[in-house]
Order: structure tokens, then sequence, then C-alpha cells
């Protein structure tokens, strides 16, 4: 009963801990996903894009996710790979520094945090509050769940199997590699596995190289995740987490060796350490400091897969993971593919507006947008063969992801189509539009800009105080279009020769710009309705005995 107690409150500490990781970076990517993303986009040198990827990695609580909305940006063409490495470098060394700070002699801020965030989080009216409260009971979940760890580690000492086990990881580093591999991808979370390692290590008798070997096994682990994840997707998404993995697992490899053949002169060396938790957190730290220092070269790393990328003409689909009935993780699959939709659609509209658009690079784009959105149709028609069941919100919620997919599309085609053609013409000064009209039109497509980025938060935050954000954005470009409509007619009556000779382009384009970002708004709608915040018709009730009009033939 003893060994049996200890799985039961081992595991239920590690799933506390696993939830408590997730539950923090949901708040964290709803109050700042906007940031995160603006920020993943932009060109910097190597040591902004390493702080970049330190502070994201910290933030979001392990450097996956990083690495996964990096790839993404780089499938959509939109960030340069390597840029994207790079910046994923600095994500591991921010998930080292996160390790560092939760393992802090702070537990007994634990249940102030509890106190606080629950607060805020129960009672918050406002989005961001009781956003900000989920990251605060977040944290405080997680320095509980690291209490339990260690609490149900301490009995070990007395139990007669637990010295074999661990002198067995003690002079095997091999086979505590391959545990800590195997923990990282079971929890999902390189964090995870490293904060569970070393609470154990804590109260246990791991010793420095056992601890070591540990550490390097969770790296190697936290490498693969993504590398899996994106296994079906396209080679250029692909090519982000193979690089890093190569990276973050030849080092490893190398120490493990050396660390294998030279064990005795390893642990005369290592035991100035005193316990193996406090070498696990240094060698954690120290480990992702050496691939920091990799950063020149990463673009080495690529050279292996790049000739992946033109070799075959399939390309790799997305597909929701066949491994996963969590209908929470199906969700952020279909957002994610959603999200590098709209990324992409970003581009498109960048492109397409600038003073001399490049017609081909949106063409390629609007490719890609319709690959996209039959890949989502077949991941959709794959969700009932999945091993878990959704529910009637669950269900709601992905028709409306697929019903906003469907209208990316749309406008990918109004922007490959009329747009694209209409300011090519521009540029080619066979149309030359008014100087008030030309005003308008560039105040429209900047508010088109901030539709998209309103979009893309709505997405992924799904309050109600963004949504309504978006549907009044809505109404604010509708109203933007029906003002430049009647400013252009008093422009023809007065004898604008110039808004009398581009009159077709000028309405045309007000209209084009007012189709995209009208569809933007129905992710806006979507959340709103699951907020009760819409009504249902716009349309007054007929009074009794009211006759009803009848068009004449």
């Amino acid at each position: 009963m003893i060994i049996l107690g200890f799985i039961v409150h081992l595991l239920g500490g590690a799933m506390l801990l696993l939830f408590s990781v997730r539950f923090m970076r949901v708040g964290i990517e709803r109050l700042w996903s906007e940031t995160i993303r603006s920020a993943m986009r932009q060109s910097s040198s190597i040591v902004a894009l390493l702080a970049k990827g330190t502070i994201l990695g910290g933030l979001m609580q392990g450097s996956t996710v990083v690495i996964l909305m990096a790839a993404g940006l780089v499938g959509a063409g939109i960030t340069p790979a390597l840029s994207a490495i790079i910046l994923s470098l600095g994500a591991d060394f921010g998930s080292a520094l996160a390790a560092l700070v939760l393992t802090l002699p702070i537990s007994e801020a634990s249940p102030l945090a509890l106190l606080a965030g629950g607060w805020l989080y129960l009672n918050g009216t406002n989005p961001r509050r009781r956003n900000f409260g989920r990251v605060v009971l977040g944290l405080g979940l997680i320095l509980l769940s690291l209490s339990l760890i260690r609490e149900a580690v301490e009995p070990l000492k007395s139990y007669p199997g637990t010295y074999a086990i661990v002198s067995h990881l003690n002079s095997d580093p091999i086979s505590a590699a391959l545990v800590a591999i195997g923990l990282s991808l079971l929890m999902h979370s390189g964090l995870a596995a490293v904060l569970t390692g070393v609470a154990f290590a804590s109260h246990g008798d791991l010793n420095a190289v056992g601890g070591l070997a540990f550490v390097l096994g969770c790296n190697v682990g936290s490498a693969l995740l993504p590398v899996w994840l994106l296994r079906r997707d396209k080679p250029e998404t692909q090519l982000v987490p193979k690089a890093v993995a190569l990276l973050r697992i030849l080092p490893a490899i190398v120490v493990l060796a050396a660390l294998n053949f030279a064990q005795p002169w390893f642990d005369d060396l290592l035991a100035s350490f005193g316990r193996a938790n406090h070498l696990m957190l240094a060698s954690h730290a120290g480990y992702n400091v050496l691939l920091l220092l990799l950063a020149p070269v990463a673009g080495l790393a690529s050279l292996p897969f790049a000739s992946q990328l033109g070799r075959s003409s399939t390309r790799n689909r997305f597909a929701l993971p066949e491994f996963q009935a969590d209908s929470d993780i199906l969700l952020s699959a279909l957002r994610g593919q959603a999200t590098r939709m709209l990324d992409t659609l970003g581009a498109m509209f960048d492109e397409a507006s600038r003073d001399l658009p490049d017609t081909e690079r949106v063409n390629e784009l609007e490719t890609q947008m319709n690959a996209a959105l039959s890949d989502f149709r077949a991941a959709l028609i794959a969700l009932p063969r999945q091993a878990g069941t959704t529910g009637e919100a669950e269900s709601q919620d992905i028709e409306a992801i697929m019903d906003f997919a469907i209208r990316l599309e749309s406008c990918g085609d109004i922007i490959s189509d009329k747009y694209i053609e209409l300011r090519a013409r521009q540029s080619a000064d066979s149309t030359r539009l008014s100087k008030d009209g030309q005003g308008e039109i560039d105040q429209l497509v900047i508010e088109v800009r901030k539709g998209i980025l309103l979009a893309q938060s709505v997405l992924w935050q799904g309050d109600e105080d963004t949504a309504r954000r978006l549907v009044e954005h809505k109404q604010l470009v509708s109203g933007l279009e029906e003002e430049s409509r009647r400013n252009h007619l008093a422009r023809l009556r007065s004898g604008n020769m110039a808004s009398l000779g581009s009159s077709n382009t000028h309405l045309e384009l007000i209209t084009a710009l007012k189709a995209v970002n009208s569809k933007l708004a129905t992710v806006g709608y979507a959340v709103l309705d699951t907020y009760g915040a819409l009504k249902k018709t716009r349309l007054k009730k007929r009074e009794t005995g009211q006759p009803v009009a009848k068009l004449q033939a």
C-alpha cells in the first residue's frame, strides 16, 4: 500500500502541476497574445531575437508553444526560418529561467496567490482582470503542486525498494535520461518534467550524475515534442522544430556519452554540488545558455532539412492530433489552423496594398489559403473518429471556427481577384484617384489591418469585451465606406474630373475593403452569441392587421 499511495500522491501532484502550467498559460495568451504574435513577426538582430524568445519562453511557461507559433509563421511565409530558430533557442532559455523562479523558496506565497488569484478569477467582470486572476491563480497552483510532489517523495526514504530503483538511475545515466524523455512526452511539457524531477531529487537519493542525465533527457524530450506535434504539417513549418531539435539533442548526446563512459570521474567532479536538485537547476540553465552560444550558426542546423522543402509534389497536411481526446486540445489545434490562415490573409492583404503589389506572391498565398481550408474540412470530417467526444458547447465552438475559416478563404478570394486587380491598375497609372478619394482608401486599408489584428485576438482570447470591439470596428468600417461613397458622389456632382475618371475603381475598392472587414467580424459575432449579447433579429415585429407589401410584377 505504501508504493500505491506514493504513486497516487506523486501522479496527483504531477497532474496538478501540468494543469496549473496550462491554466496559467491560457491566461497569459489571452492577456498578451496580440503583443506576443506581433513581436514574433518583427525581424530583429540575433541578440534581440534571443531576448524576445527568452521573454516569451518565460511568459508561456515553456518553449513548446513558442516553437509551434514560430513554426506556423514560417509556414505562412511571414517570418524567416532562421529568425524563428533563433527565437526558439531564446524560448528554451526562458523556460529554464522559469524553472529557476518556480523553485525559489516562495512556497509560503502559494495561499496568498490562490486567494488573490481565485477572487479575481471568480469575481472579475472585466476580461483582463479575470485573465490576470487566472495567471496569479495558476502560479499559486504551481507552487501547491510542487509542495505535493515533495510531500509524496518524502516517505520513500523508508521504503526498501526505493534504494534499488534510485541506485540504478544513479549508475546508468542512459536509463535516467530515457525516464526523463518519457516523462516530458507524457506530460507534454519539458518544464513540468524538470520541476517534477527537481522536487523528487530534493527529498530522494538521486546523485549528481543521475540528476544531470535526467535534465538532459528532459531537454531531449522537450525538443522532440514539437517535431511530433507538427509531423503532418508542410515541410516549411516542420523545418523550425527539426532544426531546434538537432541543436538541442546533439550536445545532449555528447554529454550523456561522456557521463556514461567516465562516470566515476564525474561523480568526483560533481560531488561538491551537494543535493542533486541544485545541480539539476544549474545544469538546466547552463545547458540552455550553451544553446544560446550556438545561435550564430543556427542556420547550419536547418541545412539537413532544407532539401526536403521542394523534394515532393505532395504537401504535408494539417490534421488533428490522433492521440488526443481532450476537446480543449482539439479546439486549440483548430484555432491554430485558423490562426495560420489569418496570418496568411494578413500577408496577402499587406502585399496587395503595396504601391507596387506582387501579383504572383498574392496568388501563391491564395493557393496556401485554399489548401489550408481543404485541410480544415478534412480534419473536421475526421473529428468524430477521435477517441473522445465533444459536448454541445465544444461543437458550437468548432462550427464557429469552421465558419470563420470559410470566410477567411472568401476574403482571400476577394483580395487575390478584384482587390489586387484594382491596386495593380492604380500602380500602372491607368487610374488616378482624387486626393480626397485616395485618402479615404488609405484610411480604410488601415482599418482593415486593425480588423485582422482584432480578429486574431478574438480567436484566441474569446472574451466578450474583445469580441464587442471587433463588431464595433466592423460598424466603424461600414460607416467609413458609406461616408466615402457619399463624398465620392458629392465630388462627382461638383465636376471633379479625377473622381469622374476613377469612379468605378473607387467604388469597387471601398466595397472590397468593406466586404473583407465584414467577414472578419463573424468570429466576434460567434463569441458574443455564446455570452447572449446578440439580438435574435433586427426586424421589428409586424403589428396585427398590418398589410403585407407585395412586389409588383
